[in-house]
């Protein structure tokens, strides 16, 4: 749940930036120092006062696109911009007119009055529209679609700046990618994020065909990576935030860089992977006390505390304290700093002092009515109330966790069903437009044949008989012909709606079915958790944390495959990182245990991931109990590997005490290796065990195909 509420509020830190850089844009085609130089001295001494309006233009121009837009700056920009509009309409030159109003909208923005800036703006484009200055009233849009753009009036820029790129068009200028980031920007900041991947896309698109400023080529790529994000397609929001970032890097654009490396910091934190988003923020090099960034200090917080280095998170939430940041700070990123701080408390054993933090998140998230933030509080009431042993408040608080957590997830699926639809309608109509037109043009052909049939009537009549008939004989037969067309396309579209309702059916209905076998495993797992509480038994006790981590074993496969979108298959590799994290957390090994992974990206059916799943729970489980028996401290090697084809080799091996010499695999007592012969037996696999410098398993199988590939006639009855 905080990794939710951290990518919606980072997406409003990104968007400040964003408008801000975009406020940098360009206005007009640069001058240069050396040209400025030229122009100054030209000025005096021009008597051609058409030549003279523009070096006026030009000068005034350079002013207004100093890197240091000072009031000095200011002041000069005007004051010939004044002189160039009062030349412009004594030679009534409207060209001149049009950019000195222009201008000054742009002065006036800058003098920090926008309101006054549109003002101009509209003007200059009202000019050029009535004199028929195309080129002037699409650079008087572009800056009216710019200015809303900074300013967040997201209807208005998307106005202004579609009006641009259609001006652009008919004089048939490649310079519209500026305008489409701008729509792509709005789009993006209302959450429509398949308009925002259309039209930047399209800016993509422009930008291989004609040359682009680096600066714009950066945003065109930050802008996908950013919704490709959104729409959770990691695989192709990472390669153009690297293309954005190459590009900054290539421009020397610091604060793009700033910018890129903390949205692909924050991609990786949503992705669940903590320590990767650590080793790319590092380039920042931000360090507790360095300022106080409220966001900065969060996030470093929460990501030390992900990976469990609550030596490297004390600095930053001791800064916070020390930067008073409730003073100093305003908006999302203040419920981010007390969850932060509330989940650094609650694992480094201070529960205690996490109730001041709970109350102000209760009120912050009742005020806002936030499903995500009330979640997150039942969850951290839970843990709380499990810490001080108040067990029947615990099991209370993780329901209403669950269910809150229920509604969310629901929600997100309502509005994923709603998307699909509307896309399906969006499709719907543009076949309707499609078909429309196809319609018009055979009657266009109609239209031109019966012309003809007049001219030949006029030359014979009996010709005109001949060709008549055989005119209609031939269009009896293409309405034929056209209406069966049409009847065929029409039961072929009734099918696929048919298909792909059963489709989307059958795919929430097995998400469904993984999210509720997921939901009873917890609760099976809390319900043996809460049992414990009332027992002493040593052996009772262990068996029920056995049986509590054989269940976490099978859960995990199933909230995976409720959470992906492939429901077929399990990443194990994931799998196996997310199974040691967790028996690390329940054994408490106090890093007396070191784990070894070497595991490759395989995916794996249900079928075969829940037995292999509990095989390494039970190796890995017994290596931790009695492998290091006596010894101060020890090392598990984990390895998971393709041996070619369709073969694959499972290994658990450790450094510890080993079996006695006496132990007989055949003759044995343990459930937990009975369990894994079984297990392996399941797997149609070959199980090995090695009694040597430690004990080491061996399981080597074959994947299964899917039923769909095996040929009927093999099955047996």
């Amino acid at each position: 749940m905080l990794l939710i509420l951290i990518g919606r509020f980072m997406r409003f830190k990104i968007l400040t930036i964003i408008l801000f850089l975009f406020a940098a844009g360009s206005f007009a085609q640069s001058v240069s120092e050396v040209q400025f130089q030229r122009i100054k001295k030209r000025l005096p001494a021009e008597k051609d006062k058409a030549k003279k309006a523009d070096l006026l233009y030009n000068a005034a121009t350079y002013y207004t696109e100093a890197k240091a837009i000072g009031k000095d700056e200011l002041e000069n920009a005007s004051l010939l911009n004044k002189e160039l509009f009062k030349l412009g309409n004594e030679l009534k030159l409207s060209r001149h007119i049009a950019l000195s109003l222009l201008l000054e909208g742009k002065i006036e923005s800058e003098k920090g009055d926008p309101r006054l800036g549109v003002e101009f703006y509209k003007k200059s484009m009202d000019h050029a529209k009535r004199n028929a200055l195309k080129s002037s009233e699409a650079s008087a849009c572009y800056e009216l679609g710019r200015i809303y753009n900074d300013h967040e009036y997201n209807d208005s820029c998307i106005k202004y700046s579609k009006l641009a790129v259609k001006i652009k068009k008919q004089l048939k200028r490649k310079d519209i990618y500026r305008e489409l980031t701008l729509i792509a920007n709005s789009y993006w900041s209302m959450s429509r994020y398949q308009e925002a991947l259309a039209f930047g896309l399209e800016a993509e698109k422009i930008s291989q065909e004609t040359t682009v400023e680096l600066e714009w080529l950066t945003h065109i790529y930050n802008g996908l990576g950013m919704t490709y994000a959104e729409i959770n397609a990691d695989h192709m929001s990472f390669p153009y935030y690297e293309k954005a970032l190459a590009t900054a890097r290539k421009d020397n654009n610091q604060d793009m860089i700033t910018l890129i490396i903390k949205n692909i910091g924050n991609e990786h934190y949503r992705n669940e992977n903590s320590a990767k988003a650590l080793e790319v923020l590092s380039e920042l090099n931000y360090y507790a006390g360095k300022d106080c960034n409220t966001q900065d200090l969060a996030i470093h917080l929460i990501l030390y505390r992900k990976v469990k280095q609550y030596a490297k998170a004390k600095p930053y939430y001791e800064q916070l304290l020390k930067c008073d940041y409730e003073k100093n700070t305003e908006g999302p990123w203040l419920e981010t700093a007390y969850q932060a701080i509330l989940f650094y408390l609650l694992e480094t054993g201070q529960a205690h002092d996490t109730y001041a933090y709970v109350d102000k998140l209760t009120k912050l998230a009742k005020a806002n009515n936030n499903l995500t933030n009330l979640s997150v509080l039942e969850y951290s009431l839970f843990k709380i109330d499990s810490i001080k042993g108040n067990y029947i408040g615990a099991m209370e608080h993780l329901k209403s966790y669950k269910r809150l957590n229920d509604s969310i997830f629901n929600r997100d699926s309502a509005k994923q069903l709603n998307e699909l639809h509307v896309k399906y309608e969006t499709e719907k109509k543009n076949k309707n437009i499609k078909l429309l037109t196809q319609q018009g043009k055979f009657q266009e052909v109609k239209i031109r044949n019966a012309t003809i049939v007049r001219y030949v009537f006029i030359g014979s009549l009996g010709v005109l008989f001949i060709f008549v008939a055989l005119l209609y004989n031939r269009s009896r037969l293409k309405q034929r012909a056209h209406k069966a067309l049409e009847l065929k396309q029409h039961k072929i579209n009734e099918q696929n709606d048919q298909l792909k309702k059963l489709l989307i059916e059958k795919e929430w209905l097995v998400k469904e079915i993984h999210h509720r076998v997921k939901n009873n495993l917890q609760v099976v797992i809390s319900l043996l958790n809460t049992q414990s509480g009332y027992l002493k038994n040593k052996d009772a006790l262990m068996a029920i944390q056995n049986s509590q981590n054989r269940m976490h074993a099978m859960s995990l496969i199933h909230q995976k495959l409720y959470q992906s979108d492939n429901l077929d298959a399990i990443d194990i590799s994931w799998y196996i990182h997310e199974l040691v994290n967790h028996l690390k957390e329940s054994f408490n090994t106090d890093q007396k245990i070191s784990f070894n992974l070497d595991t490759e990206s395989i995916k794996l059916e249900v079928t075969q991931a829940v037995p292999l799943g509990l095989i390494l729970n039970e190796a890995i489980s017994n290596a931790m109990k009695y492998a290091f028996s006596g010894k101060d401290k020890g090392e598990i090697y984990v390895s998971m590997k393709r041996m070619g084809g369709d073969s694959y080799r499972l290994i658990v091996s450790d450094d510890g005490v080993g079996l006695p010499e006496n132990f007989e695999s055949l003759e044995r007592e343990s459930l937990g290796m009975d369990l894994m012969i079984g297990l392996t037996d399941q797997l149609d696999g070959n199980f090995e065990i090695k009694n040597r410098d430690g004990l080491s398993i061996a399981i080597t199988f074959s994947k299964k195909k899917p039923l769909v590939d095996i040929d009927p006639g093999t099955v047996a009855l």
